[in-house]
């Protein structure tokens, strides 16, 4: 029986990561395999769905209490005497539970980094954090025996580059179910006919309302658009901390007939398939899934360059700076418009976003 201990989880719906947890759960446990999971609150119905794989949750300590989270995680550690603790982190401030590993002498201690930067709102607390993460970062490695990111860049984040450009170092892209989001013109149709946008350019976004996805710049990018085609509308599909001021900034700038603010959706998929144009304009990125997703409906997609080029895998997806205004976002918009979604130009690397591809390296991952 191989016993692991996997980290962090939130509730289940936490996004990237607790997706990509939930894969892992799905694609490994068996009759030979447990895993069981940290979090910093238990939620009851995830220890529930937890239970069906016959997996624990453990509660541990937030990052304010760090010796409280080590002694915690060592404890967890000796009592379930794991072979192995997978650790899925964001920042190299998430570094205790490693060094726990380390110290109950784990022989197989992983970390995967899963960002490319701090998602924080203040600024100040950011430049904290920032400076705490790349601290923590000059020894976080040297608790790990072996390294994964979602993309080189988050890989760079958390590891010397030494490590990540060597064959220490793995990517494990994040799947996408490819069959969900290909094109469907009568999907397309349907949700163009329930939210009113025949006859509209539609451009989307789908993400967290927080700092990382720079909705505020979004909003002025389609300020932009809709100047210069009155026809434009701009949906946005999420929650999150500047959900309230988004919705703010819009009522400003008079786009509240133009601006769709659907909140948090179960039907991404279908989404996508009445838009026209997406849009993520990100301060940084580990890899968005969105983009996969959009990509393969067949969605022109325009991104930050702060997003690594490992995101694109068609020849309708293109990169801009920041510093660019947003003027220049919105004319390269406007004049990247596609009209046939049937028609996708893959420049080869759609097979390693696929579910079949995850499963096959999140297996081969837990039997080394």
């Amino acid at each position: 029986m191989k016993k692991i201990l996997a980290g962090f989880i939130m509730d289940g719906h936490g996004g990237g990561v607790d997706n990509y947890l939930l894969n892992f759960l799905e694609n490994t446990a068996s009759e030979d395999v447990t895993i069981d999971f940290l979090t910093n609150e238990i939620d009851k119905d995830l220890e529930k769905f937890l239970g069906e794989y016959h997996s624990r949750l453990f509660a541990i300590a937030n990052l304010k209490h760090p010796v409280k989270q080590f002694r915690q995680v060592c404890r967890i550690i000796e009592e379930g005497q794991y072979d192995m603790v997978y650790l899925n982190v964001s920042t190299a401030i998430d570094c205790v539970a490693a060094w726990a590993a380390k110290k109950k002498k784990v022989r197989r201690i992983l970390v995967h980094s899963h960002s490319s930067g701090n998602d924080c709102e203040n600024t100040g607390k950011r430049i904290i954090f920032n400076l705490i993460h790349y601290i923590c970062r000059l020894f976080f490695y040297r608790a790990v025996t072996e390294y994964y990111g979602c993309s080189k860049k988050a890989g760079l984040w958390l590891f010397p580059k030494k490590i990540v450009e060597s064959q220490r170092f793995q990517t494990i892209f994040n799947a996408v179910d490819l069959a969900e989001y290909t094109f469907d013109p009568q999907i397309r149709g349907e949700v163009r006919k329930e939210l009113k946008l025949e006859n509209k350019f539609v451009v989307g976004h789908v993400g967290s309302f927080s700092y990382a996805k720079n909705h505020y710049f979004l909003i002025h990018i389609f300020e932009e658009i809709r100047k210069r085609n009155p026809d434009a509308v701009l949906l946005l599909a999420g929650d999150g901390v500047r959900f309230e001021s988004v919705k703010k900034l819009v009522k400003e700038k008079g786009l509240e007939e133009s601006v769709r603010i659907l909140g948090f959706r179960k039907d991404v998929s279908r989404l996508f398939q009445g838009m026209d144009f997406f849009l993520l304009p990100s301060c940084f990125e580990g890899l968005p899934t969105v983009s996969i997703e959009a990509q393969c409906t067949g969605l022109p997609c325009l991104m930050s360059e702060n997003i690594t080029d490992e995101a694109k895998i068609t020849s309708d997806c293109w990169f801009l700076p920041l510093k660019k205004s947003p003027e220049e976002w919105a004319e390269f918009v406007l004049a990247h418009r596609k009209e046939n979604r049937t028609q996708i130009q893959w420049i080869g690397r759609k097979e390693n976003y696929s579910l079949e591809e995850l499963k096959k390296q999140q297996r081969d991952l837990i039997m080394r």
